[in-house]
């Protein structure tokens, strides 16, 4: 494998800017920031500051489709790297190219989607970090079920363009399966279909959601807190951006873990590491979120024990 140049702070003339390493960065439109500053962060404790010895191109999409063009268009440009930053930009990178090295930032089961062969030795050009936990989607409907008295009708809502949110609805019917509690899924795969996925959930009879690990899912953030909070349905998220946009809490793998170590890989990708042979790293770090004035708007309270355990209060 090519080894690209690498050059030190201080050694960059305005010349040699046109042959720094250059990255194209997808990230979804209304990504948390945080998560590029935790990144930017990890590259520059292993020496990488941007405009001095690394380039950074950014792109941003909402629907899954509109990732195609943009990975497209940083392959057209010959990014030596690209970092994708969710599954969407994933999978269209991997469908991109099979020759540029793809860094994931905390992406979601990338053995499930298809872009890898194990997480262990993934076998291709992709490797980085991944959020997968499924053993969370028991959790959380644990947690429902402790907020909810009598709690037998939960519905997910999950984009159906990602095959890997059935598989998510298929370990949630399992565990409810177990518990006696009956699900329903809420196919959202475009902006309008919001309002149609709560009519459903009430038609069902829903006591209680959760939602789909999925990009254009978490897009939608802010128009599921609202409607839950509308409907007065207790929703168990799957992120704390989700409690940050209003939602009552969340239990998930913390991005910010995955975002930090990222930068190794890039790291060692320049050094002339095969990303084929760097096995991804696996989230560490749980947080658990919960909102204050989202309990208080729908008269609920956490069991002391349960309390205990949240990392992150918001009013």
């Amino acid at each position: 494998m090519l080894v690209l140049p690498v050059l030190a702070v201080g050694q960059i003339s305005e010349t040699s800017a046109q042959t720094l390493p250059a990255m194209g960065y997808v990230a979804a439109k209304n990504a948390n920031p945080k998560r590029l500053e935790v990144f930017k962060q990890g590259l520059a404790e292993l020496g990488y500051i941007e405009g001095k010895n690394i380039r950074i191109e950014y792109r941003e999409a909402v629907l899954d489709a509109e990732y195609n063009g943009v990975m497209a268009d940083l392959v057209y440009r010959k990014v030596d790297i690209i970092l994708a930053a969710n599954v969407a930009a994933t999978r269209a990178a991997a469908g991109a190219t099979k020759t540029i090295p793809i860094v994931m930032l905390a992406v979601f089961d990338p053995v499930g989607i298809g872009v890898v062969k194990s997480l262990a030795r993934p076998g291709a050009n992709v490797t980085g970090t991944t959020m997968y936990a499924p053993q969370l989607i028991g959790e959380r409907l644990e947690i429902l079920r402790r907020i909810v008295p009598k709690l037998d009708k939960v519905a997910m809502a999950l984009n159906g363009n990602n095959a890997n949110n059935a598989a998510q609805f298929e370990l949630l019917r399992s565990e409810a399966q177990k518990l006696g509690i009956k699900v329903q899924s809420l196919d959202i795969r475009k902006t309008e279909d919001v309002d149609a996925a709560f009519d459903k959930a009430l038609a069902f009879g829903a006591q209680g959601l959760v939602n789909g690990v999925d990009t254009f899912i978490n897009s939608r953030r802010f128009v599921l807190a609202d409607g839950a909070m509308k409907y007065k349905l207790p929703f168990v998220y799957s992120d704390v951006e989700y409690v940050l946009a209003g939602g009552l809490m969340a239990l998930g793998p913390g991005h910010y873990e995955g975002y930090h170590g990222a930068a190794k890989y890039v790291d060692q990708i320049l050094h002339g590491a095969n990303p084929a042979d760097l096995p991804i790293a696996g989230p560490t770090q749980f947080t658990m979120s919960a909102n204050r004035t989202a309990l208080n708007k729908l008269g609920l309270s956490l069991p002391s024990d349960l309390a205990a355990r949240v990392n992150e209060w918001i009013d």
